[in-house]
């Protein structure tokens, strides 16, 4: 009843494995959170960067905190520095082993992308079926395989944009060959629900981040 509620308010169609103890379920080797829930830690995450705003500018960029009153309802401009929050290479010679398994929120401004893989600038397309989100991760597993909970408020927003796979087969990639769902290490600023002397720290999330048809060796 839960999910089917959530479904009807956000437009989205929720299959997949239900997780204990977070609003998430389990969709294509990933978990998927329609919402941050009751676990998330805002308060928490929100006092730590009214306490700490410099480290907080050398984490996340340069920002505008406006009024001195640090509260709800009141929006931050910021600018990134190049390269932070989202980074694309890899996390360092160990990064953990694990699947990297992540948190989604909703997808934000629902910008999907079913581009019938038409390439605008070639004006050639994809052998493969895809599709292209932005999503704002409130929860996901670093690459100690480790949940932590991803800064993401109304005063500091991370976005991911990931590109996911339609299809296993098209009429392009198909027999020996097929579409497989690609990975990228982002680094993000999160926070451990757990442990509340870390505060906000980066560390290395694995997100999609395209689809390729891929074919057996010949």
């Amino acid at each position: 009843i839960l999910w089917t509620a959530l479904s009807v308010a956000l437009g989205l169609e929720l299959r997949g494995e239900y997780i204990r103890g977070v609003p998430c379920i389990k969709r294509h080797q990933q978990l998927f959170c329609p919402t941050a829930g009751n676990s998330y830690p805002l308060d928490r995450i929100e006092l730590f960067i009214d306490e700490n705003k410099a480290l907080m500018k050398r984490m996340y960029g340069e920002f505008d905190m406006g009024s001195p009153e640090y509260g709800p309802g009141r929006k931050r401009k910021r600018s990134a520095k190049p390269g932070v929050p989202d980074l694309h290479f890899d996390p360092g010679p160990d990064p953990g082993g694990k699947t990297g398994e992540s948190f989604f929120s909703h997808v934000r401004n629902a910008r999907q992308n079913f581009r019938n893989n038409q390439s605008s600038e070639s004006g050639r397309v994809d052998a493969c079926e895809s599709k292209v989100e932005i999503v704002t991760p409130y929860w996901a597993s670093n690459s100690a395989g480790k949940i932590r909970a991803i800064v993401n408020t109304q005063h500091f927003e991370q976005a991911i944009h990931q590109e996911v796979c339609s299809k296993v087969r098209t009429n392009r990639c198909s027999g020996d060959c097929g579409c497989e769902q690609k990975y990228k290490w982002h680094r993000l600023l999160a926070y451990d629900p757990d442990n509340d002397c870390k505060g906000i720290f980066m560390d290395w999330f694995l997100f999609p981040s395209c689809c390729v048809c891929r074919c057996n060796p010949t």
